[in-house]
């Protein structure tokens, strides 16, 4: 079990929505405050080291709901206001360090991995904490916090970086839009106009399915590309390696399609300098794979003939934390969930306490479970098997883009997905 240091002052439940939303301008200014932080440890322990505190010029989040009451992720950030000890922000994210300490390795080796907090910059001291879910009570625990005074603190200004962006879909106002980013990499100064045609497929394929497609006018597509030395990206697995701008890398935790990135920190580097609520990876790779974190990236292989269809699936995972439902293939991790208690994500259940889920998205006469035949094909219902177990948990849909390739989002996912572009337009 990992070490939870728990936070004796203010309780909290799983839920913070008990709280009311806050003046945005009473708080914060335009820009966005950065905290570089390693996260370490393994199956057994868990630390947070402090890096530095960086200054970037947009805030392109919500002015609105500063308060998340999603309950999404497995940690969590809460951002107090020092003077009256009132939480001003809040919102949850989950990482690669969160899914590392599942895996076979991490039972004997501790690792490090580079994360970053974003929060709006505050005008006035602020308390900003780090809560972990614990997997046993499905409940958050605190496990690091820092103090930010914005006229004391040593605060990093300038990021320099020789890359380019581009203004793709600019539709609405940055606070009043979900703003996506796609960054390249494995795309070489020569590679520039491949890159753009990667990226005008994807979006166009994004704006063209649903839940999306409703969402037209509030979505702001942009582009960032850094020069890669070398085309393409690692292949661990084959001994060949690139040199590229972000380091993206096939065969993470030994899983050969699982397409991920190492180096946060220099990923919102790419990022600091276009508003950015949400980023997605396009590599320079016709080989099978991709890779979704929940508020921390999706990684696509954009040459690959699936691409579009693993961006979306990727897209569940990243931008609403959706669980995978599929059950019959290997994964890297284990023992993610716990059968006793409710998983966080919306799309999967142990019916433990089913009423929190999509219970009433069901009609009276489907049965709970609901058995898998072709009169309950289009039904939203109870199905058994989901996120990697055949037995014990469920998913709402028999096929669902989150199972399989080639399908819509079903209607639990698409609500789930409508909710959070909602959040972020408002």
């Amino acid at each position: 079990m990992k070490k939870f240091f728990i936070y004796l002052g203010l309780i909290f439940g799983a839920s913070v929505s008990i709280y009311s939303q806050k003046n945005y301008d009473d708080y914060f200014t335009e820009n966005s405050l950065r905290i570089d932080i390693y996260h370490c440890g393994n199956n057994n322990t868990e630390a947070v080291f402090f890096k530095e505190f960086l200054k970037e010029k947009i805030w392109a989040g919500t002015k609105k709901n500063l308060i998340n009451s999603f309950d999404l992720g497995t940690y969590q950030v809460r951002v107090y206001d020092k003077n009256s000890g009132i939480l001003i922000f809040n919102y949850g994210y989950c990482s690669l360090f969160g899914e590392y300490i599942h895996t076979e390795e991490a039972q004997n080796i501790s690792k490090c991995f580079p994360e970053s907090i974003i929060i709006p910059f505050p005008k006035d001291r602020v308390l900003i904490e780090l809560h972990s879910r614990k997997i046993d009570d499905n409940k958050f625990y605190k496990i690091w916090e820092i103090e930010f005074d914005p006229k004391k603190d040593l605060v990093k200004e300038e990021i320099v970086f020789n890359y380019k962006t581009f203004n793709i879909d600019i539709k609405s106002n940055i606070s009043e839009a979900l703003d996506i980013v796609f960054i390249g990499d494995g795309y070489t100064f020569e590679d520039e106009e491949s890159f753009l045609t990667d990226v005008d497929a994807t979006a166009k394929y994004l704006m063209d399915n649903e839940p999306f497609k409703n969402f037209t006018q509030q979505i702001n597509i942009r582009a960032v590309l850094p020069n890669s030395a070398e085309s393409g990206t690692d292949l661990p697995q084959l001994n060949e390696y690139k040199n590229t701008a972000l380091g993206t890398s096939f065969n993470t935790f030994g899983s050969k399609r699982y397409l991920t990135l190492y180096d946060y920190h220099i990923l919102r580097n790419f990022c600091s300098t276009v508003p950015c609520d949400h980023v997605c990876v396009l590599v320079n790779t016709d080989i099978y794979g991709g890779g979704g974190i929940y508020n921390f990236w999706n990684v696509t292989a954009a040459k690959n003939q699936y691409r579009n269809e693993i961006f979306m699936h990727e897209l569940g995972h990243s931008l609403a934390g959706l669980g995978d439902e599929y059950y019959d293939s290997e994964v890297s991790t284990e023992g993610m969930y716990n059968l006793n208690t409710e998983p966080w994500e919306a799309n999967i259940t142990t019916l433990v306490n089913f009423d929190s889920k999509w219970k009433n998205m069901i009609k009276k006469d489907i049965p709970i479970p609901t058995p898998v035949e072709n009169k309950y094909s289009f039904e939203v219902g109870v199905y058994e098997g989901a996120a990697y177990k055949s037995k014990g948990l469920y998913r709402p849909f028999i096929n669902c883009k989150m199972k399989s390739l080639g399908v819509a989002f079903c209607p639990v996912c698409q609500k789930t997905l409508s909710d959070i572009i909602k959040y972020y337009c408002e």
